[in-house]
């Protein structure tokens, strides 16, 4: 089984997720749509559908709606929408997520409860936990027509599944390097400025991500059993 793998930017990896889907029996195919970080506007051309049998949206340093990168994102909606239509099951993480809602008609716009660190959501399947979960965002999103909210918490939706696809705000890829890379990039401006503390979160994360991979592996298991099918 093949999975492509959309990285909007060379930190923007699959880490833990990558790792149980190729335990799962997928190779994973990577696309880097910007490779420079600093130039967000020169993206590589979408690959067609490629016969792949998992989509992965992953996540983004920007926002959905930056007028830098509405180029690319109006064709990775399409891109979306036409790989949803021939039945490929697409899981988006983050930005992600962000791009399915925006695919089918949901709103996404900066929120007034930026997330930054592990927090909880309120799941209402119990194949979604509660927590905690790495957030990474000052977005929010709403749920597009026809599909079924799954959490939410204070900050907003947090994860819906439409028809075969499921869309997590959260990162359940994270890992202490991985956040560590983000934070080399610009000093964890984003998390310094929300009043939270790189190093802190850095060395929580150490311990979390081994705390929280039997919950990783139950969602992804259900997605790609239930939701998806491709178990």
């Amino acid at each position: 089984m093949r999975a492509l793998v959309i990285e909007h930017d060379p930190l923007s990896t699959p880490d833990r997720v990558g790792e149980h889907l190729e335990l799962r029996g997928f190779a994973l195919e990577p696309f880097v749509v910007v490779e420079d970080i600093n130039d967000p506007e020169l993206a590589a051309a979408f690959p067609e559908n490629g016969g792949h049998d998992l989509v992965v949206l992953m996540g983004s340093p920007w926002s959905v709606y930056e007028s830098g990168i509405k180029g690319w994102v109006r064709t990775e909606l399409d891109f979306v929408r036409r790989h949803v239509s021939s039945g490929v099951p697409v899981l988006g993480i983050c930005f992600g997520a962000q791009i399915m809602s925006a695919a089918f008609g949901g709103q996404v716009t900066r929120s007034a409860r930026p997330e930054y660190g592990w927090g909880n959501v309120g799941s209402s399947v119990e194949e979604i936990a509660g927590g905690p979960w790495f957030q990474h965002h000052h977005d929010e999103f709403t749920l597009p027509e026809g599909a079924t909210e799954l959490a939410r918490n204070p900050s907003g939706l947090q994860a819906f599944r439409m028809g075969r696809n499921l869309a997590v705000q959260f990162h359940p890829e994270m890992t202490a390097p991985l956040i560590a890379s983000w934070c080399e990039v610009d000093g964890g401006s984003d998390m310094v400025e929300a009043g939270v503390d790189p190093d802190r979160v850095i060395a929580e994360s150490l311990l979390l991500q081994e705390a929280t991979q039997p919950a990783l592996e139950r969602m992804l298991d259900w997605f790609l059993e239930d939701i998806a099918g491709a178990g």
